[in-house]
């Protein structure tokens, strides 16, 4: 889904004003970490670690787990393609809608994909691994931390994945590692480049048993994560610099926006737990929105068609500043009224 994702900006040149297309919070002060790099530019002069095993284990330092529990990518998505590589052939649950990288990775590596939890049992291998998006993506939903410890508790004969890339944007308690230190049967994903709001670095991170780490250690290319990605990964778990708003003032003014956006004719807003929501339109297709807002506005949204088993009247909002959010409002209210 190489051009399926959202911030699609480079298609638009200077057009865009107000990006509503990507999960990441689009403000946050980076100047501290770029001065830090300014004077690490000689990295890029010599080789990086072939495996960032330092920066591996000041996170594992800072998540109280062993350093070989744990492997740092270039974004969550190469943890996606190494686990899907890793397991080719076996069976994999994804739950829907959730992101598609999931099912691209998965069918890339000969896997047989349910999309459906209720009749798999009896229809998959027992060679299984369930993909849960926590928070999900494009949803918002988020599931009980309980929850998801019961199954993967009660189904010790199956892997689960859990990409809690979007963990920093959520008020509901997430996964700790530390916490699951009995179980063979969990991978969790994490993403630097979502938490510091760096996507460009792409920066993730894999929790699991030393087992399954070492495993996709053996499959994995050599200097997949770039010098300077590495000196920012590692001044960043250093650091921890607070780059995000205050959640609770954030995710208000989220829920200001669904609120505002379900009241307008024709828009369904799904329940979300995070910054993001996803909205179905019944009046216009979401690519007809995405360009007028582009054209007559220079807003952009995520037209989220490609999603499988959502359609062509879905798109997906990540919430901006107030003023921004009754920007895009008033933008589709005339759009409504432009079509009636």
């Amino acid at each position: 889904m190489t051009y399926g994702h959202g911030d699609d900006t480079y298609r638009y040149g200077d057009q865009i004003k107000i990006n509503f297309s990507s999960n990441i919070y689009q403000r946050a002060d980076l100047s501290e970490l770029k001065q830090y790099l300014a004077t690490r530019l000689d990295a890029i002069g010599n080789y990086p670690e072939p495996e960032p095993r330092a920066l591996e284990a000041l996170i594992a330092e800072k998540l109280e787990i062993s350093p070989d529990m744990v492997m740092v990518t270039n974004g969550a998505n190469e943890a996606i393609y190494l686990i899907a590589q890793l397991y080719r052939h076996w069976a994999s649950v994804i739950p829907q809608p959730t992101y598609n990288e999931y099912a691209d990775a998965c069918r890339m590596f000969g896997h047989t994909i349910s999309y459906d939890r209720n009749d798999e049992l009896n229809i998959l291998p027992e060679d299984r691994i369930y993909w849960l998006c926590n928070p999900d993506n494009p949803t918002g939903n988020v599931l009980l931390k309980s929850l998801i410890t019961h199954i993967i508790r009660k189904h010790p004969r199956y892997l689960h994945v859990i990409d809690q890339s979007y963990a920093n944007y959520t008020l509901q308690p997430m996964l700790q590692p530390k916490e699951l230190l009995d179980c063979y049967n969990v991978m969790i994903i994490q993403s630097l480049s979502k938490k510091y709001c760096v996507p460009g670095l792409r920066l993730g991170y894999l929790t699991a048993s030393p087992i399954i780490i070492e495993r996709l250690r053996d499959i994995r290319q050599p200097w997949t994560v770039n010098a300077l990605a590495i000196e920012a990964g590692k001044w960043l778990v250093e650091h921890d610099p607070k780059v995000l708003p205050d959640l609770n003032e954030y995710l208000e003014e989220a829920q200001r926006l669904k609120q505002a956006l379900a009241e307008i004719e024709g828009l369904m807003v799904m329940d979300t737990q995070t910054h993001y929501m996803l909205v179905n339109i019944d009046w216009a297709t979401s690519l007809e929105l995405k360009n007028w807002l582009i054209e007559n506005h220079g807003i952009l949204i995520r037209d989220a068609s490609n999603f499988h088993s959502l359609d062509d009247h879905c798109f997906r909002v990540a919430s901006q500043t107030p003023e921004e959010n009754d920007a895009l409002i008033s933008a589709i209210k005339a759009y409504r009224e432009e079509k009636q």
